[in-house]
């Protein structure tokens, strides 16, 4: 191999068994090599680094970038191309520091994730779990459930929020919304009242929470903001398992102040075989699996590909998070 070959790592599960050559066709056009080594959401550092060094672009998924990880692999990378939305896993300021480029996936994948959201949201109310696991198990299926009706609350009103709310049209529901950079005009167009977050929060029958992990919403569904909540409420998570205080949650839904909860992200992933959750009823829990769906998974692909074609041609993704990086290249 030439020692100028362009090497770019795709460290996220090909599970679609893509051709990856094809998938990166502009990239391969222009030298690059290919290579698939999944990490399967490893937050072993040294594993990250071993796969990572002496690639020049990486396509990375939901294992750690921080200042370690990014020093040990500066030598040759360039850019990072993030699989999804959500980029809480690199250190952006390290990454600048060293030159590299990050981008990521906004947008993308945001109808699946909605789809989620929603499948989730009437699989708590209508206890469609409760009914498999009893008629699985003994027959017993007369359990009263909930439609979907009276006041959703989104927490977070970006891509994936509009689409929910596009979703939730169809029902008779008043939505409203919380974000701290409003969105008025989608607003306006979806019929959706932006309110403030104690509002947000008091007056829901159901929270759906679409937040970002930054360091200001950590734990943010915890014991005081649950006690501001109406008795009963229900809890949709599709975002990040850092903005939700798990034993807080699990208190709340073992007392009934909650009814229920339906989860897609935990404060551990892969899922703590041990945590607290698994033991109650009125929860329905999945593995992080919003955004994957075949289609979601086949354009997030095409996207980061498009990125990793984009750093090689020297131009600017749409997509980039610190375009201060080129000033240390």
């Amino acid at each position: 191999m030439p020692e100028n070959k362009t090497r770019v790592a795709v460290l996220v599960q090909n599970e679609l068994n893509l051709d990856l050559n094809e998938v990166f066709h502009d990239a391969v056009a222009q030298g690059a090599e290919i290579v698939n080594t999944p990490l399967y959401h490893t937050q072993d550092v040294q594993e990250v680094i071993a796969a990572a060094k002496g690639f020049d672009y990486v396509v990375a998924g939901r294992e750690p970038w921080n200042a370690e990880v990014l020093s040990a692999c500066a030598d040759h990378l360039k850019g990072i191309a993030r699989f999804g939305a959500g980029f809480e896993t690199v250190d952006l300021e390290k990454a600048t520091e060293l030159g590299i480029a990050v981008c990521n996936a906004p947008g993308v994948n945001s109808k699946a994730v909605a789809e989620q959201a929603l499948a989730l949201t009437l699989a708590i109310l209508r206890k469609i779990t409760i009914y498999d696991r009893s008629l699985r198990a003994d027959g017993v299926t007369a359990k009263m459930s909930q439609t979907l009706e009276g006041t959703v609350a989104l927490l977070g009103f970006g891509n994936i929020g509009c689409e929910f709310a596009k979703l939730l049209s169809v029902f008779p529901v008043k939505v409203i919304a919380y974000d701290p950079y409003p969105n008025y005009q989608a607003a306006n167009a979806l019929g959706v009242e932006i309110v403030d977050l104690e509002t947000a929060v008091r007056t829901a029958d159901i929270i759906s929470l679409h937040l970002p992990a930054v360091k200001t919403m950590k734990d943010f569904i915890c014991k005081d903001v649950i006690d501001l909540m109406k008795d009963g409420v229900y809890i949709i998570n599709t975002s990040r398992g850092y903005v939700v205080n798990e034993h807080d949650l699990a208190d709340a839904l073992r007392s009934g102040k909650i009814a229920g909860a339906a989860l897609d992200a935990f404060k551990v992933e892969p899922f703590d075989p041990d945590s607290e959750l698994k033991t109650l009823p009125n929860v329905v829990l999945t593995p992080h699996s919003a955004a994957v769906s075949t289609q979601a998974v086949r354009m997030v692909f095409n996207h980061c590909a498009g990125v990793i074609a984009s750093y090689m041609r020297g131009d600017q993704p749409r997509s980039l998070l610190n375009p201060e990086y080129a000033k240390h290249r």
